[in-house]
C-alpha cells in the first residue's frame, strides 16, 4: 500500500515528460496486467505471454486499455461504447477493415451472482471477437465468467466456438439462478400482500418489478442474438456438439418462461395489494359511518328534548334530564350493538 501511495505521489508531482524510464515501465506494466494472455491447445488452457497466445481476455474499463486494443487490431471506434453499461445491446455482426482475419463480434449480457447489488450493477456485458486463429474476450473487471469457464469446461474446449458456446450456456445458467432467487422474493411479497399494505412492502414490490423489467428486456434482446448464432451453419459445423446446442436452447426457453411467469405473478401481487388497500379502506369507512350513526342517535334524542316549545314529557320533573340522558345513552348502545352484529356484505 505504501509503495502504491509513493508511486502515485511521484506520478502527480512530476509532469508526464519528466517521468523516468523506470516509472514509465511500471505504469506500462500495470496497464498490461489488464490483458490476460492464454494459450489454448490439446484441451488445455494455460496462461501465456504477449509473444505467444491465441486467446486474449481484456478486463476493466480503462479508456487507455480500450484505445490500445482498438489501435492494435484496427477495431471500430464505437465497438466498446456500451461495453460497461447494463443497457448494452446484444448483437452478432461481422467486422470489416480490421487487422483480424474475418472477425465476428458476439456480445451477450451476463448476470452477476452478487444479489446485494442493484440490477444495473449485476448486468455485465461480455464481448467475444473471434476469428479462425484468435479469440478476444472483453469482460468487466469484476466478472468471474472466464475463470469459472476454465475451471469447469477446460477439458471440453478445443476450439473458439466451444468457448463461445459454453460461455453462452453459463450466462443463461446465471439468469436461471438469479430468477430462482427472485422467486423467493416474489413468494415473500405474495405473503405480505395478504397480511399488510405497509409502504416497505410496496417499495419492495416496485424494486422487484423494476428488476424484472431489466431481465425481461435483456433476455428478449439476447435471445435473438443467440438464435442467429445457432442458425449459422459454419458455427454449428465447427462446434460439432448437438447436445450443447440443445442445452443452450433449453435454458433459453426455461429462462424466458420463468420471466414471463414471474412478471405475471408480480402483476397479480400488485393487484392484490391494490385490492387489499381498497378493502381496508372500505372497512375503515364502515366503522367511521357506524361511529357517526351511534353518536347521531343520542344527539337526535337530546336535541328533541332540548326544543324550547313546551309540552315535552318530563320538563317539570326534577330527574327529567337524567332520564333523557340515560335514554340517549341506552339508544346509542343498542344502535352500536345492532351495527356490530349486522352483516353488511349481504
Amino acid at each position: 500500500m505504501k509503495k502504491a501511495l509513493k508511486r502515485k505521489a511521484i506520478y502527480f508531482d512530476k509532469k508526464p515528460e519528466a517521468l523516468d524510464s523506470g516509472i514509465k515501465r511500471e505504469l506500462e506494466k500495470e496497464r498490461v496486467t489488464m490483458f490476460q494472455y492464454y494459450k489454448m491447445e490439446d484441451r488445455k488452457i494455460s496462461i501465456s505471454s504477449e509473444e505467444d497466445y491465441n486467446w486474449l481476455v481484456v478486463s476493466g474499463t480503462d479508456p487507455e486499455e480500450q484505445r490500445h486494443l482498438l489501435d492494435k487490431y484496427q477495431l471500430p471506434e464505437d465497438i466498446f461504447i456500451g461495453a460497461n453499461e447494463p443497457e448494452e445491446v446484444s448483437r452478432l455482426e461481422y467486422l470489416r477493415n480490421t487487422k483480424l482475419n474475418h472477425p465476428i463480434l458476439y456480445t451477450l449480457i451476463d448476470l452477476s451472482e452478487v444479489t446485494e447489488d442493484r440490477i444495473e450493477d449485476r448486468l455485465e456485458p461480455v464481448t467475444f471477437i473471434y476469428t479462425k486463429d484468435l479469440l478476444i474476450t472483453y469482460v468487466s473487471h469484476q466478472s468471474n465468467l472466464i475463470k469459472r469457464l476454465i475451471e469447469k469446461h477446460e477439458q471440453d474446449i478445443q476450439r473458439y466456438e466451444d468457448i463461445v458456446a459454453y460461455s453462452t450456456l453459463m450466462i443463461y445458467t446465471h439468469y436461471i439462478k438469479g430468477l430462482q432467487e427472485m422467486k423467493k422474493q416474489i413468494d415473500d411479497l405474495d405473503q405480505a400482500a395478504r397480511k399488510t399494505t405497509e409502504n416497505n412492502e410496496l417499495f419492495n414490490l416496485a424494486d422487484t418489478e423494476r428488476d424484472m423489467v431489466y431481465l425481461d428486456h435483456t433476455l428478449r434482446d439476447q435471445n435473438h442474438t443467440v438464435d442467429r448464432l445457432m442458425d449459422r451453419k459454419e458455427f454449428l459445423d465447427r462446434l460439432d456438439n448437438e447436445a450443447l446446442v440443445y442445452d443452450i436452447k433449453l435454458r433459453q426457453k426455461f429462462a424466458m418462461k420463468m420471466v414471463t411467469i414471474y412478471r405475471d405473478l408480480l402483476e397479480t401481487i400488485g393487484g392484490l395489494f391494490s385490492d387489499m388497500m381498497d378493502n381496508n379502506l372500505n372497512h375503515l369507512m364502515k366503522y367511521l359511518d357506524s361511529a357517526a350513526l351511534v353518536v347521531a342517535v343520542p344527539s337526535l334524542i337530546a336535541g328533541l328534548w332540548g326544543i324550547n316549545t313546551g309540552g315535552l314529557p318530563g320538563k317539570d320533573n326534577a330527574i327529567g334530564t337524567i332520564v333523557v340522558f340515560g335514554l340517549a345513552i341506552l339508544v346509542g348502545i343498542l344502535t352500536a350493538v345492532y351495527l356490530s352484529r349486522k352483516d353488511f356484505s349481504k
